[in-house]
């Protein structure tokens, strides 16, 4: 027998036995090692459901989404200790020729990053990931954290969460709001807008009027079969919200739920009908129904500090949740961040504009799935 085959048996000898004894030892029993495997096995959802910090896209099911839609390569680390996890860190192996290799934990979303109960399971999480991340010749991880990782990481902290508590009862909500956005939402009202929701049957006209708002603004849109992803994984969490006048859709909003919060993903409303407030009324729409639903809180989403989608979101009485985005870059990689409003874009994002719409939704897809 060759010495290489020694080892192969070897490992799979002590992989064996690590498995049999998770599987025989006595609760008493204590490992004081922490092991991370690349699998998301029973009780991963679980766990992500009683961590505080958890969000939708730390579940096995979400990784698996972006696999589906995308066709990424990802990963599930899974931390166990005396045989019980204590952390996960999804991640998703993005390559592009454009923007090159590199994992993200998560993609599609505006949070990821590891879970863990543990500092312990904290540093184990980030140390298979970055092995993983040598093993595949990634130049950089992007870790979408609420909290910071100590590592030695180039840290982004530009962006914030804006977060609005609800109340069992609308009402509730309605009297803390200030009234310039009440007469804003009794405006829309008055002008005939009426609030429509529900899920896959009006994905077709959430779709169709949210790429004309992102050819408006110059972005490559996302292709429909990640929303749709979303709402056949996550049929019980995902809803859309439409605001129609004249029988005419003017504003739209894409939501999803995990934990008793609300996040408000993907919105906008038709440029020539800002005049009426429609996304003041959309928005409050989805507050009342979500506080009927016993949902706790109302995330209006991320925003760049001082923007004016900020400025929006802080007129309801939101407060800011800071996000902490931190990069792991291999030794000699230099760190590449996309940026929207980068000025060296400016031009791209004019020639986009001139494009004609239909254009713009077949190429869209083909660039963004690498701009998660």
């Amino acid at each position: 027998m060759t010495e290489q085959a020694e080892k192969t048996i070897s490992q799979l000898e002590l992989i064996e036995s690590i498995e049999n004894t998770c599987e025989t030892l006595d609760t008493d029993t204590s490992i004081r090692d922490i092991i991370v495997r690349d699998s998301a096995g029973a009780g991963c959802a679980d766990f992500v459901r009683s961590m505080p910090a958890a969000k939708l896209c730390h579940l096995p099911e979400w990784t698996k989404m972006v696999e589906s839609v995308f066709g990424h390569r990802g990963h599930y680390l899974v931390a166990y200790e005396n045989c019980t996890i204590c952390g996960v860190l999804p991640l998703m192996q993005i390559n592009s020729r454009l923007f090159g290799n590199r994992m993200i934990s998560q993609p599609f979303s505006d949070y990821g990053g590891p879970l863990a109960q543990t500092p312990a399971a904290l540093d184990a999480l980030y140390q298979y990931a970055v092995e993983l991340a040598f093993q595949h010749g990634c130049e950089s991880i992007e870790f979408r954290n609420t909290s910071v990782i100590p590592h030695n990481l180039h840290l982004r902290n530009d962006k914030i969460s804006m977060l609005l508590p609800l109340a069992s009862e609308p009402e509730e909500v309605w009297k803390g709001l200030r009234s310039q956005i009440r007469n804003r939402i009794r405006k829309a009202e008055k002008s005939g807008i009426t609030i429509i929701n529900g899920q896959l049957e009006l994905l077709d006209e959430f779709y169709r009027i949210w790429t004309i708002r992102m050819h408006q603004l110059g972005t490559p849109c996302y292709p429909k079969k990640l929303f749709r992803g979303i709402m056949e994984t996550f049929a019980d969490n995902s809803r859309i919200f439409l605001a129609v006048k004249d029988g005419v859709t003017i504003a739209v909003l894409f939501i999803y739920t995990f934990n008793g919060c609300v996040l408000t993903r993907w919105g906008c409303a038709l440029r020539e009908y800002d005049s009426i407030d429609p996304n003041y009324l959309l928005n409050w729409s989805a507050i009342e129904f979500y506080c009927r639903k016993a949902m706790t809180c109302f995330d209006f989403g991320r925003s760049t500090i001082g923007s004016g989608q900020h400025t929006f979101k802080e007129r309801w009485g939101a407060q800011p949740i800071q996000l902490f985005w931190q990069y792991w870059t291999r030794p000699g990689s230099k760190l590449r961040l996309t940026k929207p409003d980068d000025p060296r874009y400016r031009k791209k994002v004019a020639m986009w504009q001139k494009l004609p719409l239909w254009l713009t939704r077949i190429i869209g897809p083909r660039i963004s799935c690498n701009l998660p």
